[in-house]
C-alpha cells in the first residue's frame, strides 16, 4: 500500500533536481559565462532552483 506513495515521492525528488539543474544552468550561463540572458529567463531560473531546493528539504524533513 505504500507503492503509491514511494512512487509519488520519487517523482518528486526528481522533478526538483530537474528544476535545480535548469535553474542552476541558466543562471552558470548568465553569471559565470557571461551570456546575454533575458531578464525573466534568469528570474525564472532562480525561481527553478528556490522551488527545487525547498521541494527537497521539505522532502528531507518527512
Amino acid at each position: 500500500m505504500s507503492e503509491p506513495s514511494s512512487n509519488k515521492r520519487n517523482y518528486t525528488i526528481l522533478l526538483s533536481i530537474v528544476f535545480v539543474g535548469i535553474g542552476s544552468w541558466k543562471l552558470y550561463d548568465k553569471f559565470v559565462q557571461d551570456k546575454e540572458v533575458d531578464s525573466y529567463q534568469w528570474i525564472l531560473a532562480a525561481g527553478l532552483v528556490v522551488f527545487g531546493a525547498y521541494q527537497l528539504i521539505g522532502l528531507k524533513k518527512k
